[in-house]
């Protein structure tokens, strides 16, 4: 038997009055707070520091293109650089830590939605170039708040307008920022 459906039983019986039924005022102590998530195996923890490490490869090779420089003169690729090799070390170290470390969820269906918002965030940096972040970035603000966080669009649509009016205003006005920008 899992430890979440341990967990979940122990509070229930915590909870159950001597009749073995339990009351509405019990029921309503068993939160999300009660809720213990499976832990993730050595495969899963082997898998995502391979993921890390692999990203930190990318990474690297895009700052190599970019150029290190020095760290009196850096250039582009300076602080892409560091990261990744910060990235890899730490991929790493997950690999070696894999079947000794305890405390990483199972991964499930909901961990799709990270990916999810990093594809939609990719695709609305690709499209700022030719349309400006204007709308972009109130769409994407949308999408996230409505489809990934379950928000209602009679709220969602006017705090990304809002959201990126400030950006705007800050950055564009204020600081001068050269964003590609439709207005």
């Amino acid at each position: 038997m899992s430890r979440t459906r341990e967990k979940t039983e122990d509070v229930l019986s915590q909870l159950t009055d001597e009749s073995g039924s339990s009351t509405e005022q019990n029921d309503a102590l068993l939160t999300t707070a009660d809720y213990v998530p499976e832990r993730a195996g050595t495969v899963t923890n082997f898998v995502c520091g391979a993921v890390v490490s692999l990203l930190g490869i990318g990474a690297l090779l895009v700052a190599w293109d970019l150029g290190f420089g020095s760290l009196t003169q850096p250039r582009a690729g300076t602080w892409p650089g560091i990261l990744s090799a910060l990235l890899i070390l730490l991929g790493a170290l997950i690999m070696l830590q894999a079947k000794s470390f305890n405390d990483a969820e199972r991964l499930t269906f909901n961990a799709a939605a990270v990916g999810v918002g990093a594809v939609s965030l990719a695709v609305a940096v690709q499209l700022m170039p030719h349309i400006g972040f204007e709308i972009p970035a109130v769409l994407l603000t949308v999408f996230w708040m409505s489809v990934l966080g379950k928000e209602k669009y009679l709220l969602s649509i006017p705090l990304s307008v809002a959201a990126v009016a400030g950006f705007y205003l800050i950055f564009v006005t204020g600081l001068n920022v050269p964003l590609p920008r439709l207005f």
